[in-house]
């Protein structure tokens, strides 16, 4: 786990283009077929959920790439170029950013960012039938000429070189900032990686995975595009930041700059290469360049935000993706877009205002809060202490409840985040995130005995009631199961994404996991460590707890603003609104559930009798974790800004 805060990640993520292939519900078109003058009017093609990336197929159809702002899972839809309306809908993973085709056109491959993989789609049938895993969110592709080696970048800032039949990485190079386009020479050899937040463009032998030369630009380098004329040797670079089009003589190894009229990012040469088009994202507009000159010929306003852009399969037209819901077709000529859509009728006048609410009452701040200093991530409460993981110090800190106070703090690994004490509270278990382990605590001495070593890193840990098996999750996506006995791992689960949250159910055979990233939630049977169920939430699900009778799991979402709600004997959910994403939670001894709102600083109370807010209290800072001192009737929550809250 590479992200200790929640992180919302910009869409500011960019398709390499490539050709494709046959199509099993269109005839095919041929590429040479006569072509018209443009009738100077953009074709506009509506297409939801915030489309990306594209890759357009020489048979006439192309990929587009429906991240949705992470607000649900993402999906890949099929345009036919000719037609330009939409023929099919293919489910990929969390938040599609780019995809290509391999040479043949049989497969397509596309960056799912929030899932950590690269989806394989089978273009005969329309489905994603298998994912390449990838150390961080996985952004830019490129594709060998024989199409057996994928080169892929992530926000781990490194370029990863993988065999596709045996999803094996070959080799990576580091990168000075995270790239969010790759493009491969015309003549195979060179791999030229743009990194976005560096200012560079690298020239990379992609065999040997080793640095030629490096291209200081400044700004931030964005799409790529070769010079349709091989003989001149020159690469052309849109720039978000600096506001120019770069021309790389590549043989020379010197620039020469464009003026934009607004931050570049999509490129593509069309017009059968005469005309360059940079599509400028924060303007709302494309440019149009003529290739020989230099010179801009038009800026057609199609607004919204224009994204990536890639050559019909014709060598004539462009299309551009737009994150605001549509595909602009753009011919030679164009240089209107369509007239909108004529304005609603007027409204009646609106009624008379009505009078003056009474004031809001004062913030509710009954708490008494304690001060850490290194910030509090993992809380945990047995009998009359609590411990507080402080991540930015490697430490833990023991909190005497009775007079709400700290009496002692004692190291552990690095990044130490969650923790979870035995039941009779002689033990506890912290994640070390860093260290890949987790502490075994004396908690008479308050210090670490012992660690149990892990595949990857790990955040949340859960005991089980007999106090026999402790569960781990990693950022290798997978459940681990400790035996305590021997402080050794007994068996693992595949988990489709990253899980920050783990709950025992107290009948001693099942765990509840919540896929943060997979916007769902497992049941798992843990003694066999096989899924019973899985309840799909959206968002992104984080804390977890049970009503006193069993029957019902609480669920905050981070991403979805709500408290969900799952009635175990049928599966069916409901949910809360709330005023913030949720993260931490907790159920008092009353049955009323506590809810951090990790980006509000607010602490919410539910209750789920009438499944209505009935307190918020202001605490500041980023809550996260939650835990209940039932002895005072008191609910703990410890705060990344650099405290515990007790509240009353």
């Amino acid at each position: 786990m590479r992200r200790l805060s929640t992180i919302l990640i910009a869409m500011a993520m960019c398709a390499t283009l490539a050709v494709g292939c046959s199509s099993p519900t269109e005839p095919g078109i041929s590429a040479d077929r006569p072509v018209g003058p443009g009738d100077g009017t953009v074709a506009r093609m509506a297409l939801p959920r915030g489309p990306l990336g594209i890759a357009v197929a020489d048979e006439g159809f192309a990929y587009v790439t429906q991240a949705d702002h992470g607000f649900a899972g993402g999906t890949l839809a099929r345009a036919g170029v000719n037609a330009r309306t939409i023929t099919a809908t293919i489910p990929v993973g969390m938040v599609p950013s780019l995809v290509i085709f391999n040479p043949n056109r049989t497969r397509a491959y596309v960056s799912n960012q929030w899932s950590d993989n690269v989806g394989i789609i089978d273009v005969a049938s329309g489905t994603q039938i298998d994912t390449i895993p990838t150390d961080g969110d996985p952004f830019a592709l490129a594709i060998s000429p024989d199409g057996g080696t994928l080169l892929v970048t992530t926000n781990a800032n490194k370029l990863f070189k993988f065999n596709i039949a045996s999803k094996a990485v070959l080799g990576s190079i580091a990168l000075p900032a995270t790239s969010h386009h790759i493009l491969m020479d015309p003549h195979d050899k060179w791999l030229y990686v743009a990194t976005r937040d560096g200012g560079t463009v690298m020239e990379v032998d992609w065999r040997a995975m080793t640095v030629a030369r490096t291209f200081t630009l400044g700004g931030r380098p964005q799409d790529m595009a070769f010079s349709p004329n091989v003989e001149q040797q020159e690469l052309y670079v849109a720039n978000e930041r600096s506001n120019v089009l770069h021309v790389i003589n590549l043989a020379k190894g010197t620039s020469t700059n464009i003026p934009l009229a607004g931050g570049g990012e999509g490129l593509a040469f069309g017009n059968n290469g005469n005309d360059i088009y940079v599509g400028l994202v924060f303007a709302g507009a494309v440019q149009v360049i003529k290739h020989n000159s230099g010179e801009t010929v038009r800026l057609i306003p199609v607004g919204g935000v224009p994204r990536e852009i890639a050559l019909d399969y014709t060598g004539r037209d462009v299309l551009v993706s737009n994150e605001s819901g549509w595909v602009d077709f753009i011919e030679p000529n164009d240089s209107l877009v369509p007239p909108p859509p004529p304005p609603p009728p007027p409204p009646p006048p609106p009624p008379p205002p009505p009078p003056p609410p009474p004031p809001p009452p004062p913030p509710d701040t009954g708490y008494t809060r304690v001060g850490l200093g290194d910030g509090a991530l993992g809380i945990a409460v047995s009998g009359d202490i609590a411990y507080v993981t402080l991540p930015f110090a490697n430490r833990v800190a023991r909190l005497d409840l009775r007079t709400s106070s700290v009496t002692t703090s004692f190291p552990v690994g690095n990044l130490p985040c969650y923790i979870v004490f035995n039941s009779t509270g002689t033990r506890a278990y912290e994640a070390n995130q860093f260290s890949d382990n987790v502490s075994i605590i004396d908690v008479a001495t308050n210090t670490q005995i012992g660690t149990i070593p892990l595949t990857g890193d790990p955040l949340p840990v859960a005991i089980s009631p007999d106090d026999n098996t402790l569960f781990v999750t990693t950022n290798a996506n997978r459940l681990f199961k400790v035996d305590l006995h021997g402080d050794t791992v007994t068996g693992s689960l595949a988990l489709p994404a990253t899980a920050h949250h783990l709950l025992a159910h107290p009948n001693g055979n099942l765990l509840y996991v919540a896929t943060r990233d997979g916007g769902s939630v497992l049941e798992v049977n843990w003694h066999t460590m096989t899924v019973v169920r899985t309840f799909t939430l959206g968002g992104r699900p984080q804390g977890m707890a049970l009503s006193a009778e069993q029957n019902e799991l609480y669920v905050a979402n981070e991403l979805s603003n709500v408290l969900q709600i799952i009635w175990l004997p049928t599966g069916s959910i409901t949910a809360v609104p709330l005023a913030g994403g949720g993260e931490g939670l907790a159920r008092d001894a009353d049955g009323k559930l506590w809810v951090g709102l990790v980006f509000s600083g607010l602490v919410q109370v539910v209750n789920p009798a009438t499944s209505t807010v009935i307190r918020t209290i202001t605490v500041g800072g980023t809550p996260r974790e939650v835990a209940t001192d039932a002895a005072r009737h008191h609910v703990l929550v410890a705060n990344e800004a650099g405290w515990v809250d007790i509240i009353r």
